[in-house]
């Protein structure tokens, strides 16, 4: 099969480091470590500037835009059309919708911030992802054969046939390489790796509700996914690459999502441990036999983008909830889970790949054994 790739270039913009003017944390006052400073995201404004499916607007996604909103100015080149603005925020991410700008032009120069930034107007690729069941996540430095098998899995269990996965500048391969291990995909048509080597960003310890709104790229990106690739896919699966979805009805869990009241199902997860060498998540399949120790309880999500509710561009997707849904309109059905591996992981976040302690009680996931039972290669 031809695997078709897609525009991935996008349109970053950041304050000059010399310009006074800076993002500001929240609670101010609060101590804070040295390491959160020196990784806070206090200049970018932009992650992309692209065209809306509709053709008739102008999106772009960064993080909070406070207090750069002020007095800014955006205007489409060629022609110097001003254009109005109009900003749908979150905690932690922003979206700018831009009107005004003619089908002709290519550019949005940016006066914010005492600067003046020239933002190339990116393609919309929504159509080239129409009815896809596309899987996407982000991505530094994770095994080659590691990213494989999680695209395998899903390929092969849920029907995915798209993959966007954004790389946060890995070191060991260029992104290119990356795709080309998913164009290798039996199933996947369409693929997509967004090179976005920018600041992560940090955990807030100083606050206690939301410490992970500062990760501001992780949360961009899923804005740019839903905006600019996703809006008319057939659902869109959340998980990471050590994380692998799966329902215990083998039926698919973008099916799940399509079937649910309003689209959007929520699922919690299932610790497998780091049991011995491996080079693949099926290298490993066996959990803690104590049921509460076994569970993770951050949800993933799957969604049917498709309602009317998601075009709305206060609906921001965060990578354990959707800010902006509205009132009940989250399922979350004993059928779905996901698989949590330990033993998949750089170690970037904490020490998690370590075998579990001596006489611990380990039992084999039958369920996913015979998911695995059925991949290739």
């Amino acid at each position: 099969m031809t695997v078709t790739g897609l525009p991935v270039a996008n349109s970053y913009a950041a304050l000059d480091p010399g310009n006074p003017v800076r993002r500001p944390v929240r609670s101010p006052g609060r101590s804070r470590s040295q390491a959160f400073s020196d990784n806070f995201d206090a200049r970018t404004l932009f992650y992309d500037c692209f065209w809306h499916a509709d053709g008739r607007r102008v999106l772009l996604v960064g993080p909070p835009i406070e207090p750069f909103h002020r007095r800014a100015r955006f205007i489409a080149d060629p022609g110097g059309v001003a254009l109005s603005a109009r900003q749908f925020s979150s905690l932690s991410t922003t979206v700018t919708e831009l009107r005004g700008a003619p089908a002709s032009a290519s550019v949005i120069r940016a006066e914010i911030g005492g600067e003046v930034h020239l933002l190339p107007i990116r393609p919309s690729s929504v159509r080239a992802l129409a009815g896809r069941r596309l899987l996407f996540s982000i991505n530094r430095d994770n095994d080659l054969a590691w990213i494989r098998e999680w695209a395998s899995f899903h390929a092969k269990v849920h029907g995915t046939d798209a993959v966007i996965l954004f790389d946060n500048g890995s070191t060991k391969y260029a992104a290119d390489e990356v795709l080309d291990v998913l164009r290798e995909v039996p199933g996947i048509a369409v693929a997509g790796v967004p090179s976005w080597p920018y600041s992560f960003g940090p955990v807030d310890q100083a606050v206690k509700r939301d410490p992970y709104w500062a990760r501001f790229l992780q949360i961009g990106s899923m804005s740019v996914l839903l905006r600019r690739y996703g809006e008319q896919a057939y659902g869109l699966l959340d998980c990471d690459i050590d994380e692998l979805a799966g329902t215990r009805s083998g039926q698919s869990i973008y099916q799940l999502a399509k079937q649910s009241r309003d689209g959007l199902i929520a699922f919690h997860g299932q610790w497998i441990e780091a049991t011995g060498p491996g080079t693949r998540h099926r290298d490993f399949c066996q959990r803690l036999s104590d049921p509460s120790k076994a569970r993770c309880r951050p949800r993933k999500w799957a969604l049917d983008p498709s309602r009317p509710w998601v075009g709305k561009l206060s609906v921001h997707p965060y990578w354990h909830w959707i800010e902006g849904r509205p009132p009940f309109s989250k399922t979350m059905p004993e059928d779905a889970l996901y698989w949590h591996f330990r033993g998949i992981n750089t170690d970037w976040k904490s020490a998690r790949n370590r075998p579990p302690a001596e006489g611990a009680a380990l039992e084999t996931d039958r369920l996913l054994q015979r998911a695995f039972a059925g991949l290739d290669g």
